[in-house]
């Protein structure tokens, strides 16, 4: 199974240029993940046109249409993605194998214990000391491969342009 993973897509940016992109990259995947903080509904709307979407809430927007924790097992992984990791207890993370968050705006591909946490980072607003633009496909099979996605900067666009 494949997927695109994706997390705090806000701020300013041309919004069917990134979905373009994205179009691209998660050609192929089954499901595309995005772990919270989308800024628009127009970023999520065209994530749907490109494929089965799964979302956690976040809290920009927060909005109650969305679960704020998702669990699930894929093959002989057991998983949880949430979009503040700080804001779970410990111990609901040391019952998975794979822990997807976001909020940080900072990619993470890290083991602790048992347990591999990934953050896609941000697509498109690097903040809290993160620089770069980035998102990840997942694909699990033998084992469980995760590449970082490198995304570029979308100019703003008149017309086309979200600001969150």
């Amino acid at each position: 199974m494949k997927i695109g993973l994706i997390a705090d897509t806000q701020g300013s940016f041309d919004v069917p240029a990134l979905l373009g992109h994205l179009a691209r990259e998660f050609a192929g995947v089954d499901e595309i993940w995005h772990a919270g903080d989308w800024g628009s509904e127009e970023v999520l709307s065209g994530l749907r046109e490109l494929g089965r979407l799964v979302v956690v809430n976040g809290n920009a927007p927060d909005d109650s249409r969305y679960p704020m924790t998702i669990e699930g097992t894929i093959g002989r992984w057991r998983l949880g993605m949430v979009h503040d990791l700080a804001k779970r207890p410990a111990r609901w993370a040391a019952g998975f194998n794979v822990i997807i968050h976001g909020h940080t705006h900072r990619w993470r591909d890290e083991v602790v214990g048992r347990t591999r946490f990934i953050n896609p980072g941000t697509a498109t607003r690097p903040q809290f000391g993160g620089t770069e633009r980035t998102m990840a496909r997942l694909t699990f099979a033998g084992d469980l491969i995760v590449e970082k996605l490198i995304v570029p900067k979308f100019a703003k666009a008149p017309g086309n342009m979200i600001s969150t």
